[in-house]
């Protein structure tokens, strides 16, 4: 596939893949697409070698709602139907429940070292060498196991004689009657590139990164949101599809989890410890002392929450110091007392006005809002209050308890964002779909640029790693005419997007 200048058209990849973007999604494609006979360029618009990407800052946890990506896929299938509260697609369900125990084990044979990297029922299939293993930014990617693996696929397509090209932005889908054959490029240097293929994939993941469509869709206050990830996410791809008639979905969600506030501001804080089952398991309050989110839906669901607060940096979990003695000190790299070793604020007080008084919080708001809450957590019936607390915890949530009015403890919160849920609409092969409901021929999406697995009102998150592999395969053998409905189907002549 050789690239043309200053606008030129590429005459020479009519029948090979363009895959815009270098995750995890973009790379698993690339690779198998090359498998399969195809000719593949990867447009990646980083310049670096260890060029940012959430593949690369990954946990490298691979499970489906927090469930062991080998467990049947009928319990897969109602754990994501339960993340999502009925929101996820039943087709793209199906692709991923059936595909992923083969999906990681391809993965293992073509690179990925994978074990248990943790205690949690959940870490069982983790990239070695593990992260989370130590709080804050520095030390948590370089080296570890997602690290790794990227630099492995990419070897790995160059071997087979796939293209892979740093600095190379997609700006533009081409189109010809009504189907993609290519992309227009910018380059680092300026320069105006254009790739014709039979098919483009897009998997350069959401759009993060891109303050103007988060302001829009997110948060009105995307300044005030914690970039736990590599924020590179700029929404390229979905606007591309857009514009050439794609529909799109769930763009008011995202992936994240409760950070404290000085999170924004100091790598050591972000993106571990996360504060999820403290808050979940407490009471989060306003600038105004009262509650806003029922806290039972868990920490995505809490951090989306607070984004859309028009302030979201007065947002505060109220607690009592024996939560924060217990349920603080559990889960990975729990934040009690590792924040306030870095530096964050940890307000405590003997009583509630005390608090009320460090905070800035009013205090008869707040007292009303923790005497409500108290009373109906002990009648069993949280359910019942103005905004309704549900009894279930979430994964990684906690069960509402009691909140003592003496020995308190108030922590200042902010959003935690890794990646956007919403994006383009797509069907179980991969197949971008238009405002009329037809594929776009040649058209493809994959990871975090597509809409259809995670988000809806419960902010319902089943593994971004997982989604990515998965449909990262699926669309390379829809470009080959691979059979979809086996594990890692075989090829066949009946090929294209």
């Amino acid at each position: 596939m050789a690239a043309a200048r200053d606008s030129a058209v590429d005459s020479g990849a009519s029948d090979g893949l363009v895959v815009v973007g270098g995750g995890l999604a973009g790379l698993t494609a690339a690779v198998r697409a090359t498998e399969l006979g195809i000719k593949v360029v990867v447009l990646e618009a980083g310049t670096e070698i260890k060029y940012p990407t959430n593949s690369r800052y990954t946990g490298g946890v691979f499970h489906v709602a927090f469930l062991d990506v080998h467990t049947d896929p009928a319990k897969l299938t109602t754990a994501v139907e339960r993340a999502t509260a009925g929101h996820a697609d039943p087709g793209l369900t199906a692709v991923l429940t059936q595909r992923i125990s083969t999906a990681v084990r391809w993965l293992g044979n073509h690179g990925a070292t994978i074990g248990t990297g943790g205690d949690l029922k959940f870490m069982k299939n983790m990239l070695h060498p593990y992260s989370l293993q130590v709080p804050g930014f520095s030390k948590h990617w370089p080296d570890k196991g997602a690290d790794r693996l990227l630099a492995e696929l990419e070897r790995q397509l160059i071997a087979a004689g796939g293209r892979f090209l740093r600095g190379a932005r997609a700006t533009s889908l081409l189109m010809q009657d009504k189907r993609c054959h290519g992309a227009v490029v910018r380059r680092a240097d300026g320069r105006i590139e254009t790739y014709l293929a039979s098919a483009v994939l897009l998997a350069d993941g959401g759009f993060q990164g891109n303050r103007e469509m988060i302001r829009r869709y997110i948060s009105p206050r995307p300044e005030a949101l914690c970039q736990r990830g590599a924020a590179t996410g700029m929404g390229d791809g979905i606007r591309m599809a857009q514009a050439v008639g794609a529909q799109v979905a769930d763009m008011d969600r995202f992936y994240g989890h409760v950070q404290c506030s000085e999170a924004l501001t100091d790598d050591q804080l972000w993106p571990y410890p996360i504060l999820d089952i403290v808050a979940s398991a407490a009471v989060v309050v306003d600038s105004t002392g009262n509650r806003f989110t029922d806290e039972g839906l868990g920490g995505v669901s809490i951090a989306n929450a607070i984004a859309r607060q028009n302030d979201p940096l007065k947002t505060f979990v109220i607690l009592d110091n024996v939560l924060w003695e217990s349920i603080g000190k559990q889960f990975l790299l729990p934040p009690n007392p590792t924040i306030e070793e870095r530096g964050a604020t940890v307000f405590r007080a003997a009583g509630l006005r005390s608090l009320a008084h460090q905070t800035g919080l009013p205090a008869g708001p707040l007292e009303s809002t923790i005497d409500e809450y108290n009373r109906a957590v002990q009648c069993g019936n949280p359910g019942a209050l103005d905004v309704p607390r549900t009894g279930e915890s979430s994964t990684l949530g906690h069960p509402p308890a009691t909140i003592s009015k003496q020995g308190m403890v108030a922590i200042p919160l902010c959003a935690g964002i890794t990646y956007t849920m919403g994006g383009v609409i797509i069907d179980n092969r991969c197949r971008v779909i238009d405002r009329d409901g037809r594929a776009i021929q040649g058209l493809l999406a994959a990871g975090s640029t597509i809409a259809g697995l995670e988000g809806g009102p419960a902010s319902g998150y089943i593994g971004g790693l997982a989604k990515a592999l998965v449909l990262g395969l699926t669309a390379a053998e829809q470009v080959a005419g691979a059979d979809p409905s086996g594990p890692l189907g075989e090829r066949s002549e009946n090929r294209g997007g």
